[in-house]
């Protein structure tokens, strides 16, 4: 079983490709049966499935405990890619993160809580794929213009 992820945004966001041994994170628009098992979990209306290098959202996974580890090296992009995502979009807005595995989108959500993307590292405190977990990431206020 794989894990699934998905964002919410205010704004369209672009989607993209998966190519194998290139793609690092990819943005995809929902099947129709999961964005209407999705809807509900989500106050923001642009819904998008994030995909890693492993096609899936399992790629995601990282625990920052085992950031100097040799084996994990090759595990830093995909999740760096999803902290550099939500880094950029909480510039200007928030951002509604939803993660399930996949086929559970029509499950409850267990864990709530929100963040600030700019107060995780991926060394440090790296938030780890959780099983019907809903994270609120903050827009962050020094950067939006008004």
């Amino acid at each position: 079983m794989c894990y699934a992820v998905f964002i919410a945004t205010s704004t369209p966001q672009q989607t993209t490709e998966f190519v194998p041994d290139v793609t690092k994170l990819h943005l995809e628009l929902p099947a129709d049966k999961e964005l209407m098992a999705l809807k509900d979990k989500f106050t923001l209306p642009y819904i998008y499935y994030v995909g890693s290098d492993t096609k899936c959202s399992c790629g995601f996974e990282f625990h920052s405990e085992y950031f100097d580890d040799p084996d994990w090296e090759d595990r830093k992009a995909s999740p760096q890619a999803l902290l550099d995502l939500l880094n950029e979009l909480t510039t200007k807005q928030a951002v509604e993160y939803y993660c399930c595995w996949d086929g559970d989108w029509a499950e409850p959500i267990d864990e709530s809580r929100s963040l600030n993307a700019r107060e995780i590292t991926l060394d440090k405190n790296y938030f780890e794929l959780i099983e019907r977990e809903f994270i609120q990431f903050k827009t962050d206020q020094n950067h939006v213009t008004g």
